[in-house]
């Protein structure tokens, strides 16, 4: 099982306003967090402003920044969500690598079996018409199997309760 890694990509504390009375205390703190899946290079970020309750000063926040970074993304759910997020990348499609020439699609000449217009509006719902025309384009249908019957039990005529 592969690991993640997790980076704190963005720490920006915000101070409350001049007119508050702690204003030299830190109201919130933007915080980013980034994972990284090292198997496939995949990335994912989530950031959010976190408000301060109490607020901090400065120095508080710098001794604990480590420890309120990690209870954030816990308490939050963020590093599932981030697992979530490079899951959903790593199975998505990936483009084609560098180099690959696609076919010349211009120059294809497609569908000369069915050239002639044969549907129109009297016809369009005419399912077996569009079955005998188009029978070499369509998708098969699945066979539908017979299930046996189930057995079923035959009722007795003896009965082991006694009449009342």
């Amino acid at each position: 099982m592969s690991e993640v890694n997790y980076k704190v990509t963005r720490f920006d504390p915000q101070m409350n306003c001049a007119s508050h009375p702690s204003s030299n205390h830190v109201h919130s703190v933007i915080f980013g967090l980034q994972a990284t899946n090292p198997a496939t290079g995949s990335t994912a970020y989530i950031d959010e402003r976190i408000k301060l309750d109490p607020c901090l000063t400065p120095e508080e926040l710098n001794n604990r920044a480590e420890e309120l970074c990690e209870m954030w993304a816990g308490t939050k759910g963020w590093y599932m969500h981030l697992q979530k997020a490079l899951f959903k990348k790593d199975m998505a499609p990936r483009p084609m690598p560098d180099g690959y020439q696609k076919p010349d699609i211009d120059n294809m000449s497609i569908g000369d079996g069915y050239k002639t217009f044969v549907i129109n509006e009297n016809n369009i719902n005419d399912d077996e018409l569009v079955k005998e025309v188009f029978a070499g384009a369509l998708p098969e249908e699945p066979a539908v199997e017979d299930s046996p019957e189930e057995p079923t039990e035959e009722p007795t005529d003896e009965s082991t309760e006694e009449p009342q």
